[in-house]
């Protein structure tokens, strides 16, 4: 069964493809395929951010009807769990894309677009950094 995101992957990646084979391919296909990861790696943000809309949405509706303080409400929200499937392809989508994105800005000796790669990759580490300094 072809889900949704398999559809608009695949669409996206015959477009893309096609103008990178039209217009020479050769390096320009990284950057086709960098495009691409980039693109899996949206869709599967925009799907997380879409559900965990819902779902908090919904826990606030229980919590309204319920009339329950805020210490319930949040063991709701933890409780009922991530409903996107593809939600594990995220880390490799990003990682391929800043990968493909570092050789391509290489190749075309692209040096602040190859800084920006070096800041997408350690974003992640920072951010768990700061919420755990946060939160302590």
């Amino acid at each position: 069964m072809i889900r949704t995101w398999m559809f608009e992957l695949g669409i996206v990646a015959v477009v893309v493809l096609t103008i990178s084979a039209l217009s020479g391919g050769g390096v320009e296909l990284i950057g086709a395929l960098a495009v691409i990861a980039s693109f899996a790696h949206g869709q599967v943000a925009d799907r997380l951010a879409e559900a965990e809309r819902e779902r908090v949405g919904q826990a606030l509706e229980r919590s309204r009807r319920a009339r329950v303080g805020m210490a319930e409400l949040m063991d709701d929200v933890a409780n009922h769990g991530v409903r996107v499937h593809c939600y594990s392809w995220a880390a490799r989508y990003f990682t391929a894309k800043e990968t493909l994105w570092f050789v391509y800005f290489v190749a075309h000796r692209s040096w602040s677009a190859l800084a920006g790669v070096g800041l997408f990759l350690i974003y992640p580490a920072w951010r768990r950094w700061w919420r755990s300094h946060r939160r302590g």
